[in-house]
């Protein structure tokens, strides 16, 4: 977890694990950093860490502290079994 994702938890913690884009992007410690457009910079933060499993997304643009990192099992091409023996 990165210093960046470690503040945006702590954040989502200090206002009871649900939090808005919106809400995010109006952080001076997270959408101040980007001079242009910070509701994409922030949007794609937010993302990451929902496919890393750090958030879940609850609605477009609504958010809630996950349970942890997803494990995604590795997949093997059928056409291709040899590849791994």
């Amino acid at each position: 977890m990165t210093k960046d994702q470690a503040e945006i938890i702590r954040w989502a913690q200090s206002v009871g694990g649900y939090f808005t884009k919106q809400e995010a992007c109006r952080q001076a410690w997270l959408g101040g950093k980007y001079y242009m457009h910070p509701e994409k910079y922030v949007g794609d933060r937010l993302s990451r860490m929902v496919d890393a499993g750090l958030l879940e997304r609850t609605a477009p643009g609504k958010y809630k502290i996950g349970k942890g990192k997803k494990n995604k099992p590795a997949t093997v091409d059928a056409n291709q079994p040899e590849l791994f023996k």
